[in-house]
């Protein structure tokens, strides 16, 4: 644990790095070709995006309620051939009023996407949200990772990036950390290939926030694609330092026939308390096409602080 904590220290002096992004799949499917983030090419039917239709939803958010969503995203073109699912994904987080969004495989600035930070991009497709990148690997001339984004009014104090090591993994992953005046936000996605690896990396999740957070006055959260399931190895490690807070009884991998729970949102135990008065996988949108959007389905908690 020491050599973990001494290890962290060194990552952490980097932590203000700008940020630019991994790439993973569901423990299910290793063996195929990693680099499976390609469309599934122009025989895929795409369907256009409906308009927005205020007020209707079927995820409705009680009163005073702070709703946070969890969604790997896929590289915003995991099924679209033709176009990205940027547009698409911002109507239906503000058709369910997010409060705070944490992110999966998104792209900056490769040639998968040239010139496109797609986290900076969906910012400002929800009315030019605050956002962070937080680098896990390079990737195609860029980067690849995680990301954040919350609404432009909300007061940030900083925002950073851990560094989460490949060990016996595929790969280098990350968590994108934004910390505001009410609440502290890390987004990740751990390994896809080893549990070895997501066990290191959860254990660096870990020393982090013990370190940096323990008896905060304020709550702490801690999502994404954890790449394994709940009665797993890597859940129980998180949930030596953090409460488990959303749904584990619907599926959120694939989008198309889900049949696995592999994206969870957490609460760090020794931070400000929260109440969670609802949570789900969100299977049907009025503003997009969940099949469409991505490979994962999005889950959501609703808290009150």
């Amino acid at each position: 644990m020491k050599k973990l904590i001494s290890y962290f220290a060194i990552l952490a002096a980097a932590a203000t790095l700008f940020a630019c992004g991994g790439q993973g799949v569901a423990p299910v499917d290793t063996s195929k070709d990693p680099d499976i983030w390609k469309p599934v090419g122009p025989g895929e039917e795409e369907k256009p995006v409906e308009p927005v239709k205020p007020g209707e939803t079927y995820y409705p958010k009680a009163s005073g309620s702070f709703r946070i969503v969890s969604y790997n995203v896929g590289a915003f073109n995991k099924y679209m051939s033709t176009k990205e699912s940027t547009e698409m994904i911002a109507k239906m987080l503000l058709e369910v009023k997010a409060d705070a969004v944490g992110l999966n495989e998104c792209d900056s600035v490769n040639t998968r996407h040239p010139g496109e930070n797609q986290v900076l991009n969906l910012a400002k497709q929800l009315g030019d949200w605050q956002w962070w990148f937080g680098r896990a690997m390079a990737y195609r001339g860029g980067a690849y990772g995680n990301g954040v984004v919350v609404p432009k009014d909300v007061k940030v104090l900083g925002k950073y990036t851990i560094t989460l090591a490949k060990g016996a993994g595929a790969e280098q992953r990350s968590v994108a950390v934004v910390e505001t005046d009410k609440y502290v936000f890390g987004a990740a996605h751990l390994d896809h290939t080893s549990a070895a690896a997501r066990l290191a990396q959860v254990e660096i999740v870990n020393a982090w926030v013990e370190s940096r957070y323990r008896d905060s006055k304020k709550p702490v959260f801690f999502l994404g694609d954890m790449n394994d399931y709940p009665d797993s190895e890597t859940i129980a490690g998180i949930k030596m330092n953090w409460d488990l807070l959303s749904v584990t009884s619907e599926n959120s991998f694939p989008s198309r026939g889900a049949k696995n729970c592999i994206d969870f949102i957490f609460h760090y135990k020794n931070s400000a308390p929260v109440k969670v008065v609802g949570s789900h996988v969100m299977t049907e949108f009025y503003n997009g096409d969940v099949t469409m959007a991505s490979d994962h389905l999005p889950i959501y908690v609703d808290l009150q602080f």
